[in-house]
């Protein structure tokens, strides 16, 4: 049996402003486990939501499937997304699947939280 590894942290860094941080492999093992940090995170009252995908070693279309759904829940609740980190590990399925373009890309969290 292979052994997938995956964990998440909330962290709220100011009143509604919340920083998820991903790391390890997002894979069908352990989209359910990231789904459920991102939709927690994703609801009001939350007003900003950085997703720090830094540490992900390894990101499958599951994976890419937890971030559509993190952007569409946002939208849904007027709240502002934003990736942080975006590693070759996440970069090169966005780029290849054209996903890339449709979220807003930060190179670390002070940048975001700066420009956001």
């Amino acid at each position: 049996m292979i052994k997938t590894t995956f964990d998440a942290v909330t962290e709220e860094l100011e009143a509604g402003v919340l920083l998820v941080r991903l790391s390890g492999e997002i894979d069908i093992a352990t989209t359910e486990f990231a789904a459920e940090s991102i939709r927690a995170a994703v609801a009001p009252p939350a007003r900003l939501v950085l997703i720090d995908v830094s540490a992900v070693t390894f990101c499958s279309s599951a994976g890419l499937g937890n971030l559509v759904e993190a952007r569409n829940l946002a939208g849904q609740h007027n709240i502002t997304l934003a990736l942080v980190g975006v590693g070759r590990p996440v970069d090169r399925p966005l780029a290849v699947t054209g996903l890339g373009g449709q979220f807003r890309i930060f190179s670390t969290v002070a940048e975001a939280l700066s420009s956001l």
